[in-house]
């Protein structure tokens, strides 16, 4: 079978993903699609608005506040509002959901070095390179 971009966008996400899942079934995280990405991005900011949370993971808005929902009700996360505006949400970590955060993203840098393994520090900015540029023609 001849490898198209298709097949193997599709093959790369798929892997990614059961690899991640696998290795948080080890670790006891039993985390639901979505949620990683989130820990991810939740860790690099103190308190973020779930619009904001929404842009960055490329997530719909409703789905993100299905997702904070049983993140929320896991304890990993709280929600408020700010200033009196009730139509904007505030998101941060709880002590268990930064931990748990801390754990996801381990585990989501040791699939990555396993996917970068044997491939040059040179060949790994070009793909990035080239996958941010994918990335931007798909989010128009």
């Amino acid at each position: 079978m001849k490898c198209t971009y298709r097949s193997l966008m599709l093959q790369n996400h798929l892997s990614y993903q059961k690899k991640v899942y696998d290795r948080l079934s080890k670790n006891n995280l039993s985390l639901s699609i979505g949620q990683p990405k989130i820990f991810d991005f939740l860790l690099d900011c103190d308190e973020c608005m779930q619009k904001d949370i929404a842009l960055g993971c490329q997530i719909e808005p409703a789905s993100v506040t299905s997702v904070l929902l049983q993140m929320e009700q896991k304890g990993y996360i709280f929600r408020r509002n700010k200033n009196g505006n009730r139509r904007s949400l505030y998101v941060s970590l709880t002590e268990v959901g930064e931990k748990t955060a801390k754990k996801v993203r381990e585990i989501m840098e040791e699939v990555e070095k396993d996917a970068l393994n044997g491939i040059s520090g040179e060949e790994i900015e070009e793909l990035i390179f080239l996958l941010s540029k994918v990335n931007e023609n798909l989010i128009k």
